[in-house]
């Protein structure tokens, strides 16, 4: 931890910490003695296909409406659970022109207490600058790490020790995508400021491969942008592109509002009757947090009898601040599964014995 001018925030250091020690135990019973087992990491949670990631800038209002729908619109664990539809709140600090806190009743914002709310349903706050912009009556001018770090603080102070991980460029303004790197964030989006890094996708209509996004520490997202949500708008377009393609798996998309909602909720109708199942919808951070922990983690098997031992040790992950511990497994076995045990009390399990899918879940939302 250290302290900028008055202002704690917390810095990447180490290994990260999942909390009661750095390695998980889970312990897969069979109906016999296997003659092989091994367990491989998919490459979405759950062992979905495809993904959209979605947030709203500017600390949007239209993300509470937008969670009446989110809420009620799910894909599955692929165990039988389902999981709401999430998304990510850019937001900033204060006003340029009063230098009123967004936060505290600002009239067209959501406050502290209404995105507090959604976070325990998938709601990540992504760093969007602490003021929006270089000029106005209140401003840190061209200092993008001032902007960037007292936004950083802010939030873990303001929004109940909250800690960011993911930045959004404001505007289009050059510096916060380096900024965000150097100080140990796993990614930032943008639709065409990247300061030099190569961005993923490289598209101009912003659907990829996740494939294609190397291993790395920090990592430019080229996104899409509209608040146009009419059908035949960049939304639907980028939708439509993702499931007509076997070699595009994501793309993320923002916007600022999405006017009566109508064409957002028939959106969300669409990408649920289409994905069957087969998608992620969440937030940028949380995508992008289960491929770092799945690159990193050291996972080894140990067979014994009827039962094999996976351990998964978090100690080889670098510390970059994980809100998602969440890590999915595929067995490969020549016998069936009759149970699935972990020896952690505080990560949640789920298993489908007949997929042989095997889930680890836990979410930090607060940092001391």
């Amino acid at each position: 931890m250290a302290i900028i001018k008055g202002r704690r925030f917390i810095v990447v250091d180490g290994p990260v910490d999942p909390g009661e020690g750095d390695a998980i135990e889970i312990t897969v019973t069979f109906a016999a003695a296997p003659s092989s087992v091994s367990s491989a990491f998919p490459k979405m949670k759950f062992n979905k296909n495809k993904a959209i990631l979605f947030e709203f800038d500017d600390d949007s209002p239209s993300v509470l409406t937008a969670y009446e729908k989110l809420k009620l619109s799910y894909y599955t664990d692929g165990c039988g659970n389902n999981k709401n539809f999430s998304c990510g709140l850019a937001i900033n600090a204060k006003n340029n022109f009063n230098n009123a806190e967004w936060g505290d009743n600002y009239p067209g914002k959501t406050t502290y207490a209404e995105r507090g709310a959604l976070v325990p349903f998938g709601l990540d706050l992504m760093n969007h600058s602490y003021y929006h912009e270089p000029t106005g009556n209140f401003n840190n001018g061209s200092d993008i790490q001032k902007n960037f770090r007292d936004m950083d603080a802010f939030v873990l102070e303001k929004d109940n020790h909250y800690k960011m991980n993911a930045l959004v460029v404001p505007t289009n303004y050059a510096g916060y995508q380096l900024e965000a790197q150097n100080f140990g964030y796993l990614f930032g989006a943008s639709e065409g400021t990247f300061d030099g890094l190569t961005p993923y996708p490289a598209q101009f209509n912003a659907v990829g491969a996740i494939a294609n996004i190397p291993k790395q520490a920090y990592t430019a997202i080229k996104r899409t942008f509209s608040d146009n949500w009419t059908n035949g708008g960049p939304q639907w377009t980028a939708l439509t592109n993702l499931f007509a393609s076997g070699s595009v798996d994501y793309f993320e998309i923002g916007s600022h509002g999405i006017g009566d909602g109508v064409n957002f909720n028939a959106w969300i109708d669409s990408i649920v009757s289409q994905a069957n199942d087969t998608l992620l919808f969440q937030s940028m951070r949380e995508f992008m947090e289960y491929k770092h922990l799945k690159e990193y983690v050291t996972k080894t098997e140990a067979i014994n009898g009827n039962s094999v031992k996976i351990t998964l040790d978090y100690s080889t992950v670098p510390n970059q601040n994980i809100s998602w511990y969440d890590l999915s497994l595929l067995l490969t076995t020549d016998k069936a599964i009759t149970n699935v045990s972990i020896n952690r009390s505080d990560f949640a399990l789920s298993y489908n014995a007949t997929t042989k899918l095997i889930n680890v879940k836990k979410r930090k939302t607060i940092w001391t």
